[in-house]
């Protein structure tokens, strides 16, 4: 079990294990730029993670620093890239790696006037009536929502909440709220009433069958596909239901191309049929 820490120490142990993980050693320096202290307060922090964690590091004097045993293992990280890069992207010298190129979303820019009071409906449990304009009805109307969850799609904010017009859970862009609201009461849906909130689905991507075993390979590689014992490639990936058309999306199995070089992948045919009923868009 995970210690509760307070914000400042988990903050501490998160960077000591994000520069452990993908840089191999951790030096006092790294904690005196990146939180601006002394060398004596960054050995004390690292003293302080191995107090907790005694197995996971080990100073090697031939380094000058410490690095990962053979039992470390990441306890408060999310060991995607990403979220190395994105705290190398945070100041200037942060790490000593820093020869990459951010590319964020040019979608994402929010008006935050325009969705305070849908946000504060979400923390507080509330019904709000908001104006809200789609492609259907591109005219600012009406709509009740009792929002629960906040969803980046890789491209643009969406709010997840239970619509009274629809009578059902729907996702709403957050560009497309004017900021006009009232607060309604407590909301009687959560997620706890969102079926397809609450449903798990796995989805398996494999390489184009038209790609040459060599090409297949590649694509293995590119999606961290493991061979299965019938020698075809394959990934299981968990998704809610909810969010299955933003994770096609992002895979880009919305849509079929005609040459396999530029399709790469496809949902394996079982998988392809297992998730039929959740693709309507």
């Amino acid at each position: 079990m995970t210690p509760q820490f307070d914000y400042i120490t988990r903050r501490r142990f998160n960077f000591i294990e994000l520069i452990i993980h993908w840089e191999g050693r951790l030096t006092t320096n790294h904690l005196q730029k990146h939180f601006a202290i002394s060398r004596s307060s960054a050995s004390n922090i690292i003293q302080d993670y191995i107090q907790f964690y005694p197995q996971s590091l080990r100073y090697n004097s031939s380094l000058k620093g410490y690095e990962a045993t053979k039992d470390f293992s990441p306890c408060l990280i999310d060991l995607d890239l990403t979220a190395y890069l994105k705290l190398a992207n945070q100041g200037e010298d942060t790490l000593t790696w820093q020869q990459f190129t951010w590319l964020s979303s040019p979608l994402i820019s929010i008006e935050p006037h325009k969705i305070r009071g849908v946000l504060r409906a979400l923390n507080q449990g509330l019904r709000v009536d908001v104006g809200y304009a789609s492609v259907s009805s591109p005219e600012f109307e009406s709509r009740i929502i009792s929002p629960h969850n906040l969803i980046f799609d890789g491209m643009r904010w969406h709010v997840r909440a239970y619509c009274e017009k629809n009578s059902g859970f729907r996702d709403f862009v957050l560009t497309r709220f004017n900021g006009e609201c009232e607060f309604e009461g407590e909301a009687q849906y959560d997620q706890s009433h969102d079926t397809l909130w609450q449903t798990q689905l796995t989805v398996v991507i494999e390489p184009d069958p038209r790609l040459t075993p060599e090409r297949a390979h590649i694509i293995a590689l590119d999606h961290q596909m493991t061979k299965q014992p019938n020698g075809r490639y394959q990934r299981k990936i968990t998704v809610r239901a909810a969010l299955l058309l933003y994770l096609l999306k992002q895979l880009h199995l919305d849509s079929y191309q005609t040459k396999p070089e530029a399709q790469q992948i496809i949902l394996s045919p079982t998988c392809l049929e297992a998730l039929k009923p959740y693709m309507a868009w």
